[in-house]
Order: structure tokens, then C-alpha cells, then sequence
């Protein structure tokens, strides 16, 4: 093989894996879980995100411990763009095989040719709402916006098991974060529980919170950009 020959596959081969990091082309993978486990829940490994077409050199999985490994329900979804690479929400969950879940969330973009997150620790039941909300007053990038519900579970206790049960209406935690382009990391800028309490999934097939608090968001957004 000639060298002219030899570097033009050479040249091919580079620009190949060029787009596949430029154009966000990855492959999710779910973790594993034993064979026959129930609902195919409880999972070993967490689930991961993979550049290219191939190989797993170049992955990224939300961080998992003993008692909370995210490997069910992979999703990556791309949500804007950031310095000419895809700016990608993944989520991934957990579940110990009851009624509940827990679901990390992370904000992906390619650096150095790697994955990074730019999100703080964002982890939300089933029990939760989220959105990706344009800001252009606040942020040039999406802004994530969450609410999960606050449980009192001592006063349930107290009331037999009567009351503010698991899917009964709850106040709910709401936080929004934002990105920060000097520290090129999202940050968290607002965290308030509502005064009022939303129907839970005993009363909705889904959670609606954040359209009914966008003002309350906004506002406080507001007074945190000017402090």
C-alpha cells in the first residue's frame, strides 16, 4: 500500500470519528439485572451513554453506590447545542422493586472527547415533574426546572396510615438550575417547598406542578439574578 494511499484512509478514519463525536452519535446501554428477577427490576450496573458506534472506551454512567445503582430505563435526549457539540439530558433509574423509583438526571456535553455532566446531584421520584424551560432572560441554554414531592411520612405514622399517604396530594420541593458559562456548570438557583399541596398519583396519571409555579419561579429567579 502506498503512503499517499495509506494516509488518505488514515484521513477517512479521523474525519469518521469526528462525526460521530460531533453529531452526538452514542448508543445507550441498560444495566444488568439477574435473570428472573421480578419486573426485570433491581438493577447490578449502572446504565451507560457511549460515544460512536462501537466499543466502550469512551462512556459515561451517573454515579451509583451499594444502595442506589441507576441502570433501568436509559433515555438520552437531546436538548441544544454548547461550543459545536450536543448538549444531552440522560436520565437513568432505580428500582428496589416496590412502588417507588428514583430516577438520576445528568446534563452531558463532550469534552476532551469524554462525556462530561455539568449538572450538580439531581435525583427525583416518580413521584416528580421536570422541564426543560427557554429562559433567554436568564440563560442561553435550557433551564432545568423540578419538583418532587415532600413526604411527611411521621404524621402518617401518627394518623394510623391515614393520612398523606405514599400517592395522597403533597407539598412539593421545586428547584431550578442554570447554567453558568464562566464555571461552564449548571448551578442550582432557586430550592422553595410550595405552599400548597398537588394531587399525587392516586388523583392524576401524571404530576403538574411547575406550570402552576412558573410565576413563583420566575419571580424568585428574578430576585436572585439582581442580589
Amino acid at each position: 500500500m502506498g503512503r499517499m494511499q495509506f494516509k488518505w484512509i488514515i484521513a477517512i478514519l479521523s474525519v469518521n470519528v469526528c462525526v460521530a463525536a460531533c453529531l452526538g452519535q452514542y448508543r445507550v446501554l441498560k444495566g444488568k439485572t439477574d435473570p428472573g428477577d421480578f419486573a426485570d427490576c433491581f438493577p447490578k450496573t449502572p446504565a451507560r451513554i457511549c460515544l460512536g458506534t462501537a466499543g466502550e472506551a469512551h462512556c459515561y454512567a451517573p454515579p451509583s453506590d451499594k444502595d442506589y445503582i441507576f441502570g433501568l430505563a436509559p433515555k438520552a435526549t437531546p436538548v441544544g447545542q454548547l461550543g459545536g457539540h450536543e448538549l444531552t439530558l440522560f436520565t437513568a433509574m432505580f428500582s428496589g422493586c416496590g412502588s417507588g423509583t428514583l430516577t438520576h438526571f445528568s446534563l452531558l456535553t463532550i469534552r476532551d472527547g469524554e462525556f462530561v455532566n455539568l449538572l450538580p446531584k439531581v435525583e427525583l421520584t416518580n413521584q416528580s415533574e421536570y422541564k426543560l424551560w427557554s429562559l433567554p432572560q436568564f440563560s442561553s441554554l435550557p433551564v432545568l426546572v423540578t419538583a418532587d414531592f415532600i413526604w411527611d411520612f411521621e404524621a402518617m405514622q401518627k394518623s394510623n396510615y391515614t393520612k398523606e399517604t405514599h400517592f395522597a396530594p403533597h407539598r412539593y420541593r421545586v428547584k431550578a438550575y442554570i447554567y453558568d458559562a464562566k464555571s461552564g456548570q449548571y448551578f442550582q438557583k432557586v430550592n422553595y417547598e410550595t405552599t400548597k399541596k398537588y394531587p399525587g398519583l392516586d388523583d392524576a396519571d401524571e404530576i403538574r406542578v411547575l406550570d402552576a409555579e412558573k410565576a413563583v419561579i420566575l419571580a424568585k429567579l428574578e430576585q436572585n439574578q439582581t442580589n
